[in-house]
This record gives structure tokens, sequence and C-alpha cells, in this order.
């Protein structure tokens, strides 16, 4: 049944079938479509589509048939493998192309015509890619096989995210597969996304080097024998002096319980809260050996903040600060501290909430307030160089930790 002379294409009805197809020539071609369907409305409505769709492929010097993506890969890799045999290329590129054509461009696009993959599409295939062996489908792939040197071998498939370096080499073949498909008529040129990545911005927390940090100690041994002595003189640029009156007491003993601050976080990697949560009661150990010779010393430290706890094994250095501290509550209160006093307390006994602005000021002392970035440190900067200084020497900041 013939219809609708005055279109481009002539729709009919097969023998046997209600079903409509349609019937039309182009680019000196006769070619014949079923419709899939027996509603003649709906079937003028496909013909017009279909038949506006190869025209507009043909002006623009498209093969008139749809490519399926795994067809144009497979005839690119029958090329390789010609002009390989004709040494017109790299005899690698028939070994280790085809593996990885077909492992990954063609298991995504899979039979997607070739002329609708666009540029959105390549960067979504990107990251899949990048996450194939991790959380995509090579999760299920145990072995993978391998050929190098005409040896044929199995190896157990990679758990990891690919390298940039790996994603540049495969989208050179993906760019030659498009290249060629271009130049079969398969598809128009497609710009290829970048595999560029973005430059992964430093926010790492600032640290000390250890000369920085035995820098700073150094400082601070010096700002408490400076507050011991008499009056100073001090001279300004332009010549002019005064005499500074020596610092009181309490300045004298809040420098000293600072420097045993940075002394104890720099041996112990404690974040400052956990260190102002610490009472006299936390500090196992030491008050049974205090008095013994230093080398018979010892203190475990019961760790709670953040959410956790833990008994913390600190370096000798921790214990001497430690020790400075009991020295320093004896003199100040006239009694040993109790189980519930705060291993960080002022003169009063109170618990010492921050230590930040004295560590501001022994950080300008010593021209140390900012790291080679130049981010500001703060107290948790000893954290970093506490873990930073136990990984340099090989040993894991979990191992001093209970």
């Amino acid at each position: 049944m013939l219809q609708r002379t005055k279109q481009p294409f002539v729709l009919f009805q097969r023998p046997g079938t209600k079903n409509w197809s349609m019937r039309y020539s182009l680019d000196g071609k006769q070619i014949k479509k079923s419709l899939q369907t027996h509603d003649e409305a709906e079937a003028l409505r496909l013909a017009n589509q279909i038949w506006h769709e190869q025209t507009y492929r043909l002006k623009q010097g498209l093969t008139i048939d749809e490519q399926p993506f795994s067809k144009v890969a497979e005839e690119f890799i029958k090329k390789v493998e010609f002009e390989a045999s004709a040494d017109e290329r790299s005899k690698y590129h028939p070994i280790y192309w085809p593996p990885i054509i077909r492992r990954f461009p063609m298991a995504y696009f899979g039979d997607k015509p070739i002329d609708t993959i666009t540029s959105a599409d390549l960067e979504r295939y990107l990251l899949w890619r990048k996450t194939y062996w991790t959380s995509g489908p090579g999760t299920k792939i145990e072995k993978i096989r391998c050929e190098r040197n005409g040896r044929i071998y199995s190896r157990a498939a990679p758990r990891k995210v690919a390298a940039l370096s790996t994603l540049n080499g495969e989208m050179v073949i993906i760019r030659g597969i498009f290249e060629q498909a271009a130049r079969w008529g398969y598809c128009q040129p497609l710009v290829m996304p970048s595999t560029k990545t973005r430059k992964r911005v430093d926010n790492r927390r600032p640290s000390f080097t250890g000369t920085e940090y035995n820098t700073l100690l150094r400082v601070c041994e010096k700002r408490i024998y400076e507050s011991f002595t008499d009056e100073r003189q001090v001279q300004a640029k332009d010549g002019r002096t005064w005499k500074l009156p020596p610092p009181s007491k309490h300045i004298r003993a809040d420098r000293v319980r600072l420097y045993a601050y940075i002394l104890l976080m720099g041996s112990t990697g404690l974040r400052p809260t956990e260190a102002k949560n610490l009472t006299w009661g936390n500090i196992l150990l030491f008050r049974e050996t205090r008095d013994k010779p230093d080398h018979q010393k010892d203190a475990r430290l019961q760790v709670r903040g953040k959410g956790k706890h833990g008994i913390s094994v600190p370096l000798p250095s921790a214990i001497y600060a430690i020790g400075m501290l009991w020295d320093l509550f004896e003199k100040e209160l006239e009694r040993e501290p109790n189980d519930d006093d705060p291993l960080f307390a002022n003169h009063e006994g109170k618990r010492i909430s921050s230590f930040k602005r004295g560590f501001a000021e022994a950080l300008k002392a010593a021209n140390l307030e900012r790291d080679h970035r130049g981010v500001r440190r703060t107290p948790y900067s000893l954290r970093h160089y506490y873990i930073s200084s136990r990984i340099e020497e090989g040993v894991s900041h979990s191992a001093t930790t209970a």
C-alpha cells in the first residue's frame, strides 16, 4: 500500500504484517527500513525523522548508516594490525592496543553510535576508567591476560586508581579511533577532553623542621633565663636606652609552663584539646618513679579527646617536661598535685584552657610565626612535627599509642 507520494519517501506494508516500512533513495542507493509500528501517523513521523537525519548526515559528509562504536573500534584494530605488518606503525601497537580498546572504551560505549558520542561522554568515560579497578567493573576481575615478548601470561588485577600517565597513554588510542572514524565519514571530528588533573591544594597544617623545633626550644629557654635576671638595659634603633625591670614571678612561671608545654606536645603528638584535658591522675607511673634516677623515670598518658581515648607512650623528653610541671605546681601551691588537678594549671591550680597567646609570642621571638608556605603556625603544629619526625625515624605514630 503506497502512501503520500509527495513525500521524499514511500510508506508501505509488507505482506503478512501490519507494521509500516519506508522506502527512499539517497546518495544513489535505494534503502528500505522497517518502522516497527502499525500506527500510520506514528510511522509518518518516524519516516520524516529518519529522512531528515539521513539527509543531514549526507550534507555533513557522513555515511548514511550509523556506525556502532564497537564495530568502528574493531575496524580500527584491523587497520592497526595491517599497518604494523606493513611497518607503517610500531609493532607494539597490535600487541598492547587491542586489549586496552576491548576492555575499556568498547566496554563503556558498546554499540552506541559513534557520531552521537560527545566530549561530555568522554569526560564521564575518563572518570569511569579512572576508578575501573577500585569501584567499577574491574573489581570482579581477579586475573588479567598479558602478552610480553611473545609470551602470554596472567597477573593479578590491579587495585588502584588509574595514574595520569596511564590515562594519557590510553587517550592517545581513543583519539586515534575518533580521528580515523572521522576520516571514514562515521562521525564529525571530536574535541578530546583533557586528562590533566587540577593541582592539588596544599592544605596541610604547618609543622616544624627538627632545626626549627630546637630553635623554638632554645628561644624559650633564653626567655626563661632572662626572666630570672635583674633589670635589663634596652637600646632602641635611634640610640635611646632605658632599663626594664625583671618580669614578675607569675610571668617567669608562665614561661616555664610554656616551655614544658612545647616540649611535651613535641614529644607526644597530643592534640591541644587532649593536652588540656589531662589531669595528674592521667599521668601513670610518674608519681611512683619521679624520685628515681632519670633513666628509671617513666610515664604513660591516659589520653581522651575527639571522642577517643587511649594510652600514649611519650618520648623521654616528655617525662622531663612533666617533672618541670610537677615542681612548678609544688612551688606555687605548696603541695603535691592531686589526681584531679589539671596537668597544665596556673598559679591558682586552675586549668589553663589555651597556650595560644604565649605560643604566638614565643614563635615571634624565634621568628618562626609562619612555615615555608607562609602559613601561620599554631599549637597544633607541634603535633604535626611529632608525627613527621616519627615517620622520618621509621616509627608509626600509632605505635606510640597502646
